[in-house]
């Protein structure tokens, strides 16, 4: 709750030589606990990613397309816990393009435009947002293995993750703005995901398709589950039809028996993930956070949030409760901190309503 306060004690500050109290202040010391209440632990941790890792217009150490999930949470964060502090950074970071070479790179960009277009209303976001992704369309969907978007512009693989993104920025486009041509495409890439092979019988999604258009068998990373959550979920609300949420709860439910370890913990299905992977977890946190907003109360929610919970639990035991960066394994060990796993750890946070 937003502190009043009363305008006596506002002056007697400024003539003691503090200085006027902005309502931005006011909010920030709200947050920050000044009250005596603890400051919510995603709040602690934005602010340690800030401080660690923020330079203009970027952090320190992110990949390119990381940035833009970064955004997503930052906006995400902004939403649930009240805490404006960081609107300049999305703000900076959602405009630097620089550094997008291969086709889930833009997508990424995209996406994080129209999240902040829908935040600010900037239309030069909107616009942006809208030509790259009519221009990805037009380019580098074809007939191949009977549809679907190339990765990359030489063509040389169909993969689950950028058409995944294609599905989920068309259905965000297509709620921001009622265009019914992102609609059509919002189904046509989820018919051809579901048809392509790459969700197996449990519900998981694999990496990619091999050179004959089959399930290729590679790793089934945390982020590929995520990102059809989110585009599911959002064909569910556009359509009416809950049977796409029902999907997404299935992947959503195998992710947490299925990649996760013994004890419960979320982490990739290969150890040798690289700088990429640091976000991976946090992207399936991101959409997991947003399914669980739209889930009924009821067993399979019970269950999801319990996990959520007990994940952020080890997120914070990793970062020593906010006085460390979050570790790139939420179960301990690695050490690998940086602006990337610090943000997924945010978003787990979140998620669990933290």
């Amino acid at each position: 709750m937003r502190t009043v306060m009363p305008r006596f004690f506002a002056g007697l500050l400024f003539m003691l030589g503090v200085g006027p109290l902005h309502a931005e202040d006011v909010v920030a010391r709200d947050l920050s606990g000044d009250d005596g209440a603890p400051p919510r632990r995603a709040i602690v941790a934005a602010e340690y990613l800030d401080r660690e890792w923020g330079k203009p217009g970027d952090w320190n150490g992110i990949e390119a397309w990381q940035r833009f999930v970064a955004v997503d949470v930052l906006i995400d964060h902004e939403q649930r816990t009240g805490d404006k502090r960081w609107g300049g950074r999305i703000d900076a970071a959602v405009r630097n393009r620089t550094g997008l070479y291969l086709n889930d790179d833009a997508l990424w960009a995209i996406i994080a435009n129209v999240h902040a277009w829908r935040r600010g209303g900037d239309p030069e976001l909107l616009e942006y947002a809208s030509s790259t992704y009519h221009r990805l369309v037009a380019t580098y969907w074809d007939d191949r293995c009977g549809g679907g978007i190339w990765w990359n512009p030489a063509r040389t693989y169909k993969n689950a993750i950028t058409n995944e993104l294609l599905f989920y920025a068309s259905t965000q486009l297509y709620l921001a703005t009622g265009q019914q041509g992102y609609r059509d495409w919002a189904l046509r890439s989820w018919s051809w995901i579901e048809g392509s092979s790459m969700i197996g019988p449990d519900g998981l999604v694999n990496d990619g398709l091999d050179a004959q258009c089959r399930n290729n068998g590679q790793p089934r990373f945390t982020y590929n589950q995520g990102v059809l959550l989110g585009g599911l979920n959002d064909l569910a609300e556009i359509t009416g039809d809950p049977r796409y949420r029902a999907v997404a709860v299935k992947t959503a439910l195998a992710a947490m028996r299925g990649l996760s370890t013994p004890e419960g913990i979320l982490r990739e299905p290969v150890d040798a993930i690289g700088s990429d992977g640091l976000m991976f977890k946090g992207i399936f946190a991101y959409h997991l956070g947003h399914l669980l907003d739209a889930m009924p109360e009821g067993p399979e929610r019970a269950e999801l949030m319990a996990w959520a919970r007990g994940n952020a639990e080890a997120v914070w035991r990793s970062s020593a409760s906010g006085t460390a960066g979050v570790d790139g394994d939420w179960s301990g060990g690695t050490s690998r901190t940086g602006p990337a796993a610090q943000a997924s750890g945010i978003a787990m946070l979140l998620a669990a309503g933290d």
